[in-house]
């Protein structure tokens, strides 16, 4: 195992994921795992990438004016709560049928980004973004995938606006992944060579693509090339735990 390409690996990821206003968690694990770190330590890993680099686009993000506070705050209480569910989950069911929840997650954020987003929904209640963060904090904890994928294409189709989703999301992953991967910590599930080999990259690579995204790029058109990526990893990851 090379740090050096551990740090490469999630500079990248992370630089890219960043341009679709996306954490890069949900890739970088499988990366991990293809480089040699075990899927157990891969997980926290992933969630303080993940942190770090949303929380670099967070503030950029914040600074802008761009975060609707009054979607967000429920939002990232409810996820920060529930994520340590998830990540005691991942201890006790066995890793194998992780690993394959892991794969259908990946499948699962590809067929999403081709799938045309629009209101199906008009919810009213001021409960549903608790519910999405209560959802996606266990996924977060269980999968390390900060839950910024499920908490995107559920607040849109019960009317919300993209623009206003992309910002709310990134600010309750950095909540959701820092409250799972403390949760792995207290498990003493994390090795801090390799957390810290792919996290600091991921620092500079989150605010680095926020800005570019912010000034010249559609987060849209990223994500499209986000969903050939998910897939690829999808179908490589399976073959390890079928």
């Amino acid at each position: 195992m090379e740090f050096l390409e551990i740090s490469v690996a999630s500079f990248l990821l992370s630089f890219l994921f960043a341009l679709g206003g996306l954490g890069s968690a949900v890739a970088l694990i499988p990366v991990l795992v293809f480089l040699g770190v075990p899927f157990s330590l891969a997980r926290p890993a992933g969630l303080f990438t993940n942190f770090i680099s949303t929380f670099s686009a967070s503030v950029h993000n914040v600074k802008n004016g761009l975060v609707d506070f009054r979607l967000a705050v429920p939002l990232l209480f409810s996820s920060l709560l529930f994520a340590p569910f998830g990540a005691y989950a991942s201890t006790i069911i066995p890793e194998r049928i992780v690993g394959i929840a892991f794969t259908l997650f990946l499948f699962f954020a590809g067929i999403m980004v081709y799938t045309p987003k629009r209101e199906l929904l008009k919810v009213k209640n001021p409960l549903y973004p608790v519910f999405v963060g209560c959802l996606s904090g266990f996924v977060s904890g269980l999968l390390g995938v900060g839950g910024g994928g499920l908490i995107s294409p559920l607040l849109i189709i019960a009317g919300y606006h993209p623009k206003k989703v992309v910002p709310v999301t990134a600010l309750a992953v950095v909540f959701s992944s820092l409250s799972a991967f403390l949760t792995y910590l207290k498990l003493g599930k994390v090795d801090w060579e390799i957390t810290l080999a792919a996290a600091i990259p991921a620092a500079f690579a989150g605010y680095l693509g926020a800005h570019i995204t912010h000034k010249y790029l559609s987060p849209a058109q990223v994500k499209k090339l986000l969903g050939i990526v998910f897939i690829i990893l999808g179908i490589k990851f399976l073959t390890k735990f079928i």
